[in-house]
């Protein structure tokens, strides 16, 4: 799939999204929420990896980062789509569900991006009324819940 973004300048950043899903600039945190929500509202990815794509004036620009844990979150569950705090929106049949066995936690992996989204406590509630365990096994909206380790983000 064609991003339109082949001409704009390229450029490796010191920005990396943490473990636990901070994001960083170098060795420092960025706090501000206005920030980290552009940047993820602006995320594509290619054959080199996760960039954020920007433009000024005439001028366009693909900033390459890092990607150590969760690059998004779960925003909110609305009917049979669910939302990421990327403002996209994936209906809940389509979704691929992790367990992964490093922190027990469950992850929704993201296709379009190639990462993983965590599921903040928040949203929990929600996410968990359409997991069903059934023995050892879990499904999600009627899909098998895959159970392993991440090792990629």
């Amino acid at each position: 799939m064609q991003s339109g973004h082949e001409t704009a300048r390229e450029e490796f950043t010191n920005i990396r999204v943490a473990r636990d899903g901070r994001w960083f600039t170098g060795a420092k945190e960025i706090i501000n929420f206005k920030v980290i929500s552009h940047f993820k509202q602006n995320l594509f990815r290619d054959a080199k990896g996760v960039y954020i794509y920007q433009t000024f004036r005439q001028f366009a620009e693909k900033g390459y980062i890092t990607v150590e844990g969760p690059l998004l979150s779960v925003f909110r569950i609305d009917g049979d789509t669910l939302i990421f705090d990327s403002l996209d929106a994936v209906p809940l049949d389509e979704l691929r569900v992790v367990l992964n066995s490093d922190d027990e936690s469950p992850y929704i992996y993201y296709d379009r991006l190639g990462c993983y989204a965590n599921v903040p406590a928040g949203v929990a509630p929600y996410f968990s009324e359409r997991l069903e365990q059934q023995g050892d096994l879990f499904t999600f909206c009627g899909k098998p819940v895959e159970l392993r380790s991440i090792a990629v983000w």
